[in-house]
């Protein structure tokens, strides 16, 4: 797995392309960690990739201060290099395995905001809870875990429909495990849940199911009518939940057991 997202850090360097196959919905994800991210705070992106999100972040809040954690050399390499052209001082990137067994040094109890986006997703098996437990070291005491990773139950419904219409089933590439819903009792231990963000259902199911039918299943991620749908879903038309995989949890950091 970490020689696919170094291979794909020297294909695509700095483009969506070298972290996600769909640029609409980082886009989606992007407008809402910018809805939800505050200023003047200590902010960590485990799994940051080449860095898009702690810099499309950092230009508007001066006064926090970004660090970006990943295991690919290349990722890392590319991100500290945008972030040099750009000059943004309050940002730093730094190489380290999410599921390694002890938090970055000096990261633990440093952060406001830990952000994981597709994180756990790209770590299977027991290795998961390594990665969370890491995550609630690195908090501060109160501190905020943003989750946006991809769910088995949404996918297993879109699949449904697609089945329904002749079109293949989506299938889960083989280095990403999906979450379960029941993995949230996993995360429950660790974190309490403040809210639960589904804003791309409408988006999923059109990609997804009309531009796959209207494609003879052979869709464009850069279609027209991705587009369009993506334009719905920033505009406010949210009409529905459940079949969007990747959803955003706001979680609390629970006291650490003593």
């Amino acid at each position: 797995m970490k020689e696919f997202w170094e291979e794909q850090a020297i294909k695509h360097g700095e483009d969506v392309a070298a972290v996600n196959f769909d640029p609409v919905q980082e886009q989606l994800v992007a407008d809402l960690l910018n809805e939800i991210v505050p200023d003047s705070v200590a902010v960590a992106d485990l799994g940051c990739g080449n860095g898009r999100t702690l810099i499309d972040l950092a230009p508007a809040r001066p006064a926090a201060h970004f660090v970006g954690y990943d295991f690919a050399e290349n990722m890392v390499r590319v991100a500290e290099s945008r972030r040099l052209k750009l000059g943004l001082n309050h940002v730093q990137f730094v190489c380290f395995d999410a599921t390694a067994p002890e938090p970055p040094s000096g990261a633990v109890g440093a952060f406001d905001v830990v952000l994981g986006k597709r994180l756990l997703i790209n770590v299977k098996g027991p290795a998961k809870t390594r990665a969370l437990q890491n995550i609630h070291a690195m908090l501060k005491d109160g501190g905020t875990y943003i989750m946006v990773e991809c769910f088995v139950e949404p996918l297993q419904r879109i699949n449904a429909i697609r089945s329904g219409l002749g079109l293949d089933a989506i299938v889960v590439r083989s280095f990403n495990e999906y979450l379960t819903e029941g993995f949230m009792e996993e995360v429950r231990r660790l974190f309490t849940v403040e809210q639960a963000i589904d804003r791309g259902s409408l988006y999923y199911f059109i990609s997804r199911v009309f531009n796959a039918f209207l494609s003879e299943g052979k869709p464009d991620y850069h279609a027209p009518i991705n587009q369009l749908a993506g334009r719905l879903v920033q505009s406010g038309v949210r009409p529905m939940t459940g079949y969007s995989p990747e959803v955003a949890y706001v979680l609390k950091k629970r006291p650490s057991p003593r």
